[in-house]
């Protein structure tokens, strides 16, 4: 029943036959595979197992070895560490010696275990006893050598008494014979291990002749598969190609037209066997119709002579069609140049659609060349051309008599006909037919341009020059249209122009639209605003969100705003700051009205950065010159006062006149700092340079203060033997050298050390002053040059000064061609760097 079921179905004998080769070849391997696995389990076991008792053979006798050599150390030094081990190692070596016993499974491996147990014995039932009487003698004083004889060990008594019980053995020198028994467990040992090494051997050759074995099982599998393939698949296969092969023979046999009948069907139940009933069925009836067929076709062919008449007879008339339809589509492509040029004209916003404008019109009339002149200031002429020479347009727009002259002249179109020259470039000797249509402004009928055509076979229509005439009207309004575009972009460039160099920054904004006006100076006072630059950058919200991020009081920038957006200009201008009070802004709001109709609102912010400055450093100076006038000032009213109203002894007269000196000079040192500043601002300071020994001018200073101190330790130290010779006015290098060490001196008030140092690199002098005093914020270091700038600190405020001595030192060095540099870390100290030109001449010392 099976069978007859798959002999139905080609899929379900091909199916067949590969489960058939697919379970002996499952059967098979299943086999291989659980003989070979098994095998190499067992023998894998063995071999772990050999290996294990190695190992603890191996392991056992380095126990032996080591207890030995801490037998001996025991012995020698009676050290309790070392008996510690060894009771250690005697619970290892009795583990050890009893696993040995208990799986032994071999003689040899029960000889080495009987072995091992009597050397254990032998050591610690008898050895290592003796050994601890000997020990303990030595710590009682009973054994008095260094090193450990045999012989003392048997006259022990614990010894003698061992001898006697034959519980030892002594050799011929009269000393305790250990060595026998430990050449009896080696001899054990090596034997085992020889046993071992054989029985690996042994399994391994096993191993290999099982691998063997397994191979051949194998080979006997792949042979069983090939016999299935050879006898049973191979046969099933060829049968059904010679079946097919059969089938495609007679369909060839069809195809070139043989008579095929009684064709012999296969007795298979399958598709080869209802593939074959249906070929011969089919071969059957076309037999059977082709008869019929033939008569059929000598009926078309009559058929088909009376069709090939009424073909005839339709491509007459297609021809004609084509002729009708040719003329329908010329037709139809000139109302589609009229429609683009009509649109083209209404959307004019530029010269480059003039070239379009001119071939459309050359296309439309059926003209060969033409062109568009184009009347443009000072009566010059413009032209675009199509298919003209340069030498035609030069004839037309230079000849005195030309047609374009007529048409100026006489305000209307005009013609003109005369026949072409040999040397023309059409191979015909056609009459040149030429109009120029002028296009006039309505408003002052003054001629703004010229339409000119060219025609080489035929007048032009009524028709065409209509279409022209139209096209003109329509040019003149394109052309008023983009003159007027052309002035608005004037006007509007030159507002542009007129902003931009306006210096306040300036954002125009209309009701109801998002977009701005704005001039180069908003740009230049907000970079945000040109870094950010997108489609966006011209629209209110983008300008106002850019400027809100970097003001500092965003709250009163954001109310003035939003009172002129709805619509209530402020009287009062807003000054603020942005980016940390480094620029200030003044801010007001212009309403712009015509014919008293409000058309929008005029932001304008000015940078007021300067007067700002200006104001602080004003207020400072009144500040610093009332502050530091007035102490000196005060002390010199005081000591005078009392000096005239008070009998005072002459000691007292001296220091009262020494602080009046001194106050006097701080007071014309004042004096002199705010000259220097007023001369450093007009530009009239001047220098007498000559050479000068700056190292001689350094040392004297340095010594100057460091006498006028007790607080401080100021030294100075020259870096090279060379003598810096420089070009410098001498007053202005002592004033230099005198503020930096003073405020060396000054900012130091808790003492420490000064270094002046001086040195050449290359073709300049530098010199140092560094101080362990307060030290500058990092914030104040860009602005400590700055006239009347102090760090305003607690420290700094007790100390005191105008701000003037640094911003003086750098006009001195700027003025000297050099560079003056600081760096300090707060409350660790500063140090300030002066680099100056040296000059060309050096003197070295010798």
């Amino acid at each position: 029943m099976i069978i007859k079921w798959i002999n139905r179905k080609i899929g379900r004998q091909l199916m067949a036959s590969f489960y058939v080769v697919l379970a002996t070849l499952m059967i098979s391997s299943l086999v291989v595979y659980n003989y070979t696995d098994t095998r190499l389990q067992d023998t894998r076991a063995k071999l772990e197992d050999i290996r294990d008792r190695s190992a603890r053979a191996g392991a056992l006798w380095e126990e032996w070895q080591d207890l030995q050599f801490n037998m001996r150390g025991y012995a020698l030094m009676g050290d309790a560490t070392l008996y510690e081990k060894i009771a250690a190692q005697q619970t290892t070596i009795d583990r050890q010696t009893r696993w040995f016993e208990k799986n032994a499974i071999y003689e040899q491996g029960k000889v080495y275990a009987t072995s091992s147990r009597e050397l254990y014995s032998y050591y610690f039932d008898s050895v290592l006893p003796l050994v601890q009487s000997y020990v303990k003698g030595k710590k009682d004083g009973d054994v008095t050598e260094t090193f450990l004889r045999g012989t003392t060990l048997t006259n022990l008594p614990l010894g003698k008494e061992l001898v006697a019980d034959g519980k030892i053995s002594l050799d011929d020198a009269g000393n305790i014979d250990v060595l026998s028994e430990i050449d009896k467990s080696e001899l054990a040992l090596g034997g085992y291990r020889e046993f071992l090494d054989e029985w690996a051997e042994r399994t391994s050759q096993q191993l290999g002749r099982e691998i063997r074995t397994t191979q051949l099982i194998w080979l006997s599998n792949i042979i069983v598969v090939i016999a299935v393939l050879i006898f049973f698949i191979y046969p099933f296969i060829r049968r059904i190609t010679s079946e097919l092969l059969g089938l495609v023979k007679n369909s060839q046999r069809l195809a070139n037209g043989e008579d095929i009948s009684n064709i012999q069907v296969p007795k298979r139940k399958d598709e080869i066997g209802i593939l074959a009933l249906s070929f011969n069925q089919m071969a059957s009836s076309i037999s059977e119709n082709k008869q019929h067929l033939l008569a059929k076709n000598e009926e078309l062919q009559a058929q088909q002579e009376e069709l090939q008449a009424q073909q005839e007879e339709l491509q007459a008339q297609q021809q004609e069609l084509e002729e009708a339809l040719e003329l329908t589509m010329r037709n139809e492509q000139h109302l589609q140049y009229r429609n683009d040029l009509t649109e083209t004209l209404a959307a004019r916003e530029a010269l480059t659609a003039y070239p379009e404008i001119i071939e459309k019109l050359v296309t439309i009339t059926d003209s060969e060349i033409g062109a568009l002149v184009f009347v443009d200031e000072g009566q010059s002429y413009s032209v675009v051309t199509h298919g003209m020479t340069e030498q035609l347009t030069e004839q037309l727009l230079g000849s005195d008599f030309s047609l374009l002259k007529r048409a100026d002249t006489l305000k209307k179109a005009v013609h003109s006909s005369k026949q072409v020259s040999s040397n023309h470039p059409l191979p015909y000797p056609y009459y040149m037919y030429e109009t120029a249509v002028p296009i006039l402004d309505p408003s002052s009928d003054e001629v703004i341009a010229f339409i000119y055509l060219v025609r080489y076979r035929d007048q032009f229509t009524n028709e065409q020059m209509r279409d022209v005439m139209s096209f003109s009207r329509q040019l003149s309004l394109s052309l008023l249209r983009m003159r007027l575009f052309d002035e608005m972009n004037k006007e509007k460039t030159k507002t542009e122009r007129i902003l931009d160099s306006i210096r306040e920054a300036v954002i125009y904004i209309e009701p109801g639209k998002e977009e701005v006006f704005v001039n180069q100076p908003l740009y230049d006072l907000f970079p945000e605003l040109r870094y950010g630059a997108n489609e966006e950058v011209e629209t209110l919200d983008f300008c106002l969100e850019a400027i809100h991020s970097i003001v500092d009081d965003q709250a009163a920038f954001s109310q003035y705003v939003e009172a002129v957006l709805e619509g209530d200009v402020p009287t009062e201008s807003l000054q603020f700051s942005i980016r940390q009070q480094t620029v200030f802004i003044q801010f007001y709001v212009e309403s712009i009205e015509i014919l008293g109709v409000h058309k929008g609102t005029m932001l304008v912010l000015r940078d007021v950065t300067k007067e700002t400055e200006m104001d602080r450093l004003k207020s400072e100076l009144v500040s610093t010159v009332s502050h530091e006038l007035r102490t000196p000032l005060s002390s010199i009213y005081g000591f005078t006062e009392l000096m005239l109203n008070r009998d005072i002894d002459t000691t007292r007269q001296d220091k009262y006149l020494q602080t009046i000196h001194s106050e006097t000079e701080r007071l014309a040192n004042l004096v002199n700092d705010f000259l220097d500043v007023q001369r450093m601002e007009s530009g009239t300071q001047s220098y007498k340079k000559e050479p000068l020994d700056l190292r001689l001018l350094l040392e004297e200073t340095t010594q100057f203060y460091a006498a006028s101190t007790k607080k401080h330790t100021i030294s100075f130290r020259a870096m090279s033997e060379a003598l810096p010779l420089i070009e410098a006015d001498e007053e202005k290098m002592k004033q230099l050298m005198n503020n930096l060490l003073n405020n060396a001196v000054k900012y130091s008030p808790f003492g420490g050390n000064i270094d002046v140092t001086l040195s050449i690199k290359e073709q300049h002098v530098l010199f140092e002053v560094r101080d362990q005093g307060i030290g500058i914020p990092a914030a104040a270091l860009n602005h400590l040059f700055e006239k009347f700038y102090r760090v305003d600190n607690s420290d700094s405020r007790k100390i005191g000064g105008t701000g003037l001595g640094l911003a003086i030192c750098k006009e001195i060095v700027t003025g000297h061609g050099g560079e003056i540099q600081v760096e300090s870390i707060e409350k660790h100290g500063s140090a300030f760097m002066v680099k100056l030109p040296l000059l060309v001449e050096r003197v070295t010392i010798s």
